[in-house]
């Protein structure tokens, strides 16, 4: 009788295997949870980085809409000054003005296609700010003010000047300059640099269709 009991003893784990058993497994669980919880916070800081792209890609897309229809129309503004087609750069009042055709009339309003846009950074906010016609006798007449993007930390703009020397009607060349007020002309193209809070910086270059 008593061997038969030690058999049975024996054949079963001691109180060091369960413990060893114990702790293995909850290695084990500590090592699943830290992969689930690494994959959760990288799947999280993805989705925050594509919602980040996400918003700054409409303000581009708006912008790159604006200038690429950018139109040799100047405009006679509020204080009966004339204001060119383009304007812009770092000793501007503001950072782009401009004259952009195709501006859709789905209402059938008696106006017409041509807009006067203007972007303005205020509070490291960027505005659009636009006219219902060209020749306006007030600031604030017909004006449609919208908020455009965000945390705008800093934001710089180059024009292609496509009359400098070497610069060519068919090939996108020329002398980048901080500065655009020339009454008769328009750049090639435009630079535009942000630098984003919470993102860093973000560049894109927009060329304008040319006459």
């Amino acid at each position: 009788m008593k061997r038969a009991i030690l058999v049975r003893l024996s054949a079963g784990f001691t109180l060091i295997e369960v413990m060893l058993a114990m702790l293995i497994t909850a290695f084990v669980a500590m090592l699943a949870y830290s992969g689930l919880s690494t994959s959760i916070i990288a799947a999280e800081g993805h989705e925050e980085q594509a919602q980040q792209i996400a918003d700054i890609q409409l303000p581009l897309t708006i912008l790159e809409r604006d200038i690429r229809n950018a139109v040799a129309r100047p405009i006679n503004n509020e204080y009966g000054d004339v204001e060119a087609a383009l304007v812009g750069g770092a000793l501007s009042d503001y950072p782009l003005s401009l004259t952009r055709r195709g501006w859709h009339n789905p209402r059938e309003l008696p106006r017409g296609e041509l807009q006067r846009v203007r972007y303005v950074l205020e509070d490291d906010e960027l505005w659009r700010e636009s006219w219902s016609v060209l020749d306006r006798n007030s600031e604030y007449g017909g004006q449609q003010r919208t908020l455009v993007l965000k945390g705008v930390i800093n934001l710089e703009l180059a024009f292609l000047n496509g009359n400098s020397a070497g610069a060519s009607s068919s090939v996108l060349g020329g002398e980048w300059v901080d500065i655009w007020d020339d009454p008769d002309n328009l750049p090639l193209a435009v630079d535009i640099k942000f630098e984003l809070e919470n993102f860093g910086e973000v560049r894109r270059v927009f060329s304008i269709a040319q006459p």
